[in-house]
């Protein structure tokens, strides 16, 4: 038997401390249904399957309201629920429920990703970048960046540069400002092609050396 060694109250809920380490969210609800108290002891195994299968629906919700402001990949929902002090067991079965509804689907994230970010003026790598972050699969991120034209990269690409090209000061070296700009489009996620093309339409030829 384990012991309970601190129970602290949040907002809607109980955080549960055993034995100095190991920590149980448990929501007010249940709380009420099965009071503990600290220095309790308690049977840790027994208790958290009993808490998972209560737990689900807290979770469920609490997933459903997370993906209802924007779409969110696997990862992101997994993370927001375990760092809420939710089972890991209770987590999986929340996933696969989501999953399973198509209320959560990866391969629609990182085409809904791809879409908006691209419309902000962001380049290709930068773009797969975000979205290895958030837990995309590659074949999945690959067909999703398929849809960003070379068209639409270098429109951004160019209204970039000419903004970045109209702070240029009087007298200022040609060739230092194009470098400049080039890494701004760099940190962006352009290719080199892209941003020395519109460098080009918006600066004239730049300097070899750039």
């Amino acid at each position: 038997m384990d012991l309970i060694t601190e129970i602290r109250k949040e907002r809607g809920r109980y955080r549960v401390t055993v034995s100095e380490s190991e920590e149980f969210i448990v929501p007010a609800s249940l709380m009420r249904e099965r009071p503990l108290q600290e220095g309790q002891p308690i049977d840790t195994e027994e208790y958290d399957n009993w808490l998972m299968v209560r737990q689900y629906r807290h979770a469920l919700d609490r997933a459903v309201a997370f993906l209802a402001a924007r779409a969110r990949s696997k990862r992101e929902v997994e993370q927001r629920l375990l760092q809420a002090g939710y089972r890991p067991c209770t987590v999986e079965m929340v996933v696969y429920k989501l999953e399973r509804e198509h209320i959560l689907d990866d391969a629609d994230f990182a085409r809904q990703w791809v879409e908006s970010r691209s419309s902000h003026k962001l380049g290709r790598s930068r773009i797969a970048m975000e979205l290895r972050r958030k837990g995309i699969a590659s074949d999945e991120a690959e067909e999703a960046l398929s849809a960003i034209e070379d068209d639409d990269q270098l429109k951004g690409a160019v209204a970039l540069a000419q903004k970045a090209a109209a702070r240029i000061k009087p007298g200022e070296d040609p060739r230092k400002a194009a470098n400049r700009i080039a890494g701004m489009l760099a940190r962006r996620g352009y290719s080199w092609d892209i941003a020395k093309a519109a460098i080009d339409r918006t600066m004239g030829e730049p300097d070899d050396d750039m």
